[in-house]
């Protein structure tokens, strides 16, 4: 049986003999710092005791530290007598006790003998998981989120918030979005760190405001006055009535107001860094900061507000990061940046320029290179998509020096991507962060055999197949599919009779393609998805398959893509559109929107489910 491993490490040699695992195994230590990773050892050696290690007296698995070895990295010997593990520091102890869990879980009592050296590319390891886009996990399903992500060495976790915190100070924020409770963010922090998580904090403070200022006595601190006022026209503003939108520098209260945020929400974390977010801030100098950007700069006035937001947070003991995306806009300016500022470097397309994150490193400042998943504004995540970019990004960020790697996982447009959609680019990320060399061509096959436990070729194949579908896209980062899923008849979507260049992908390799998006597509892509199904649910049946109970929660996202295709066989450009076929239609969708609703609430809380309950609405009011 061929061993699969996550992340691929980076020196493997195989050795003669096995070992037989005793009935009533052995870990010694020879230091206290090592029982969290003993702890973790003891999960999977059922019946271990713990103990120091001491001279003539074997133990099964001996934890040790090795200040010798590269940084965070470990070496791991599985002899015919015993197990060693020793590691740069506790976390890589941690790191290489991981890696014996999964060599464990497939050899059982009988371990291959083989020597592991092992270290990883980038000292941070992260995941970003957006909670204010519609929808905010449950306690336990975030705390479910680290525990699998530090199985496979993620040594950093982001959450994003706007609103979904519940501020005392400010009771009217989070009004209707089953926001975290302070007690919430404790109890997952505490958690993290026992799992040698760094639980940072990340709140928007800047753009992305429009959730907060919506309200009435926050409209005065907003650039456009809370209701669409803008000196300049902005065409995005415009066509996506984003009003309230960015916090105006020109208004002196928005700094009293993001300290009064900050003191209730960064003492809770026990991470010294702090994402202040600041990214997207389209209508800067359109509304009231119009004078103050004429004078100065835009520019200068966006930076100025880092540097005071920046000061915000020392007073709560945190060095700021924030996304790099605006800055760029003003190369001059980026020597000026404070030196213990991090410039978060972002872009989700699977042919981004990668190499450009070289200009932080020649101003001098800590980096972090941050791709996405791909999993937003589409039915399913757009693997093949996700994966090149995940890639490149982390070859560029480990060939000029980043800090981190920070994998994004975003919600735009109501969140009605689940979270288990992710798990194939959380961990594809988690490998990539870790060995940037790691074979990507045989990930999807390990990845099916140590998240879902599945030995099928067919299930990995399935996995392919379904990315393939799901990344059929002409409308930039956004899914074609996600748009004829909930379009009404006569929209735009499902009237595209030209050819035109559409993304595609075939085993996972995108390519641009001249071709009609018509009903003979939709039966096609159809016939394909049929055969995805029926390997998933085949395999969600077999005993021991899919032990986090994601694949439901995929098969779900099978028959969406489904019934777009088929709503596009019936009322895209040659298709046999009838009374009788809408009513089909509209059927089906009535029970697409019950089981999402039911798996939504499954893990999730009910938060703003509103947003797309409404476009399944809007959809079903169309179709009668």
């Amino acid at each position: 049986m061929a061993l699969a491993l996550i992340p691929e490490p980076k020196k493997l040699t195989r050795e003669t003999g096995a070992l037989a695992m005793p009935r009533a195994p052995s870990i010694g230590i020879n230091d206290q710092t090592l029982h969290a990773a003993a702890d973790v050892a003891r999960e999977f050696l059922r019946h271990a005791t713990i103990s120091v290690s001491v001279n003539k007296v074997k133990d099964t698995l001996t934890l040790s530290l090795n200040p010798r070895l590269k940084p965070d990295g470990y070496r791991l010997r599985i002899g015919a007598k015993g197990i060693a593990i020793s590691g740069h520091s506790p976390a890589a102890v941690q790191y290489g006790v991981q890696t014996l869990r999964q060599i464990v879980e497939q050899n059982g009592d009988r371990l291959p003998c083989m020597r592991i050296d092992d270290w990883p590319d980038f000292a941070d390891r992260g995941v970003y998981y957006d909670i204010c886009r519609g929808r905010v996990p449950t306690l336990a399903r975030l705390m479910e989120l680290a525990t699998e992500l530090a199985r496979y060495k993620i040594n950093h976790i982001q959450l994003y918030v706007e609103h979904t915190f519940a501020f005392r100070g400010h009771p009217k924020i989070g009004t209707g979005a089953s926001p975290l409770s302070a007690e919430d963010v404790l109890e997952l922090d505490a958690y993290c760190a026992e799992l040698g998580i760094e639980l940072v904090p990340s709140l928007a403070s800047f753009g992305h405001m429009a959730t907060i200022l919506k309200w009435p006595e926050y409209h005065y601190m907003a650039e456009d006055l809370g209701v669409g006022k803008l000196v300049e026209n902005n065409p995005l503003t415009s066509n996506f009535n984003l009003r309230g939108w960015t916090l105006s520098p020109a208004v002196p209260d928005i700094y009293p107001f993001l300290d009064s945020l900050f003191a209730e929400f960064l003492p809770l974390f026990r991470s010294k860094r702090f994402n202040i977010c600041c990214d997207e801030t389209w209508d800067l100098g359109m509304g009231q900061s119009h004078a103050m950007c004429k004078k100065k700069g835009k520019g200068v006035v966006y930076l100025n507000h880092i540097k005071k937001v920046r000061r915000l947070a020392l007073k709560y003991g945190k060095k700021v990061q924030f996304w790099g995306d605006i800055i760029r806009d003003y190369p001059d300016l980026i020597k000026d940046i404070p030196s213990d500022v991090t410039v978060l470097d972002w872009g989700y397309a699977h042919n981004h320029p990668f190499d450009r994150i070289k200009d932080f490193k020649a101003a001098g400042l800590p980096f972090y290179a941050c791709p996405g998943t791909s999993g937003w504004v589409t039915l399913f995540n757009r693997l093949p998509e996700a994966m090149a970019n995940i890639a490149g990004f982390a070859a560029a960020g480990h060939k000029y020096g980043a800090l981190g790697f920070l994998n994004t996982d975003w919600g735009d447009g109501g969140h009605y991507n689940f979270m288990e959609y992710s798990w194939h680019g959380y961990l594809f990320g988690a490998e990539q962060a870790w060995n940037t060399k790691a074979a990507t061509r045989s990930f999807t096959s390990r990845f099916v055999k140590l998240f879902f436990n599945a030995e099928d070729k067919s299930f990995a194949d399935a996995v392919t197949a379904l990315g393939d579908v799901a990344q059929t896209g002409g409308w930039g980062y956004q899914s074609t599919w996600r748009h004829v899923y909930f379009a009404c008849p006569g929209d735009e979507v499902l009237n595209l009779a030209k050819p035109a260049d559409y993304s595609i992908s075939k085993g996972n390799k995108i390519r641009t393609v001249r071709m009609r998006f018509d009903a003979a597509f939709g039966r096609a892509t159809l016939t394909q998805l049929r055969q995805i199904r029926k390997t998933l649910e085949a395999q969600s049946k077999k005993k021991g398959v899919d032990p986090l109970g994601v694949l439901p929660y995929w098969i779900f996202a099978v028959d969406t893509l489904a019934h777009a295709a088929k709503k596009l066989s019936i009322l895209g450009p040659g298709g046999r559109d009838s009374k009788a076929r809408r009513k089909e239609l509209g059927k089906e969708m009535t029970a697409l929107m019950r089981r999402f609703e039911k798996l939504w609430m499954a893990r999730n809380r009910r938060s703003e489910i509103r947003v797309t309950l409404g476009y399944y609405r809007k959809a079903l009011r169309a179709l009668r």
